[in-house]
């Protein structure tokens, strides 16, 4: 997934940065959204070097699955998700499976002769925060929207990120701070198929108080109808930005004057908003509109006819660009501004 923060550093640093999905759960993947995710990150004014799918490389992760397998480095497990969850749960009692065995249980998976749910393959390692031996692949009988039915199992995160790295020659791989734990995983998993390891660096992620930034808690928010889509302007999406006006000058400039940290960092709304009334400031031209209108008389006009009056566009800036308006006896003014005294 692309981030502008990755973009500009690629940029500061001549380097290039690509554009992937990382379309391995088939139930979450719809063509709407590798559409607009492509779109925001143009609209931004970034065009990345090349656009790959995760699901190119489904053939040659397949081989190194069974290539773990072989190397006594994965085996396909039993247990349930609730088996499995949490920190340092109980060690699988088939981690010792003979390779043969695994080997060919995997190719089941693959044919379709184990329901969704009964199998996983797993790698045998633990991660730095206490989890061991996370799933590599699982059986999902669902359509993909770029491969179809050609597979009932697919690759997690974990499994997909560094090995798609690897084949495409990153150099360096950024990612938020909550992947650091994953490091681990990264590095070993490249070592033991003995191929190229990329560099993963991470970096705090940036917040926004009183409001939601968690994609799953949003689909939550769209599913109960509680907001609208993706852009409801009441979010903090980018989609959502766009549609309330925020322009991509803005949202660039709040990201390199926030710049990259370590540390998770919060910001008030006011914030980012305080960007886009910068920005606006220097492109919006000035005009002037009454929404509920009040007809007001001025008994001591001091002019005989109509005047016109030249307003500038860009009051404090370049006041050579200015409109004209017709100021006369007869105005009209906001009604809510207007108080009659005695």
């Amino acid at each position: 997934m692309v981030k502008s923060s990755e973009i500009m550093y690629a940029a500061a640093h001549n380097g290039s940065c690509l554009l992937r999905y990382d379309d391995t759960n088939p139930e979450k993947e719809e063509e709407r959204f590798v559409v607009g995710i492509l779109d925001i990150v143009e609209w931004l004014g970034y065009h990345p070097t090349r656009i790959t799918y995760s699901s190119d490389y489904f053939d040659v992760l397949r081989d190194w699955a069974l290539d773990l397998i072989k190397n006594q480095c994965a085996y396909v497990c039993h247990q349930d998700v609730e088996d499995m969850r949490g920190f340092n749960p109980a060690p699988s009692p088939w981690r010792l499976r003979l390779i043969e065995r695994s080997s060919c249980i995997f190719g089941d998976m693959r044919d379709g002769l184990i329901d969704e749910g009964d199998a996983t393959l797993r790698m045998i390692i633990t991660l730095e925060e206490g989890k061991r031996d996370p799933v590599a692949y699982r059986i999902k009988f669902s359509y993909h929207h770029r491969t179809g039915n050609k597979w009932c199992i697919y690759p997690t995160y974990d499994f997909t990120h560094c090995l798609c790295d690897s084949i495409e020659n990153i150099t360096h791989s950024l990612c938020t701070k909550e992947f650091q734990s994953r490091r681990s995983s990264y590095y070993w998993l490249c070592n033991a198929l003995n191929i190229y390891c990329p560099v993963q660096w991470e970096y705090g992620r940036l917040n926004v108080s009183y409001t939601i930034v968690s994609k799953r808690k949003i689909s939550m928010l769209i599913k109960k109808r509680i907001v609208s889509d993706w852009d409801d302007p009441r979010l903090f999406t980018l989609s959502a930005l766009r549609r309330r006006g925020f322009t991509p000058n803005a949202i660039n400039n709040f990201c390199m004057q926030m710049g990259i940290t370590g540390a998770q960092v919060s910001i008030l709304p006011g914030t980012l908003e305080s960007f886009i009334r910068d920005s606006l400031n220097n492109s919006a031209p000035r005009r002037m509109v009454v929404l509920s209108p009040l007809k007001l008389t001025i008994t001591n006009y001091p002019h005989l006819n109509p005047v016109r009056v030249k307003i500038p566009e860009f009051p404090g800036e370049n006041e050579s660009r200015t409109y004209s308006t017709v100021f006369d006896r007869v105005v009209y003014v906001e009604s809510t501004d207007f108080k009659e005294v005695s």
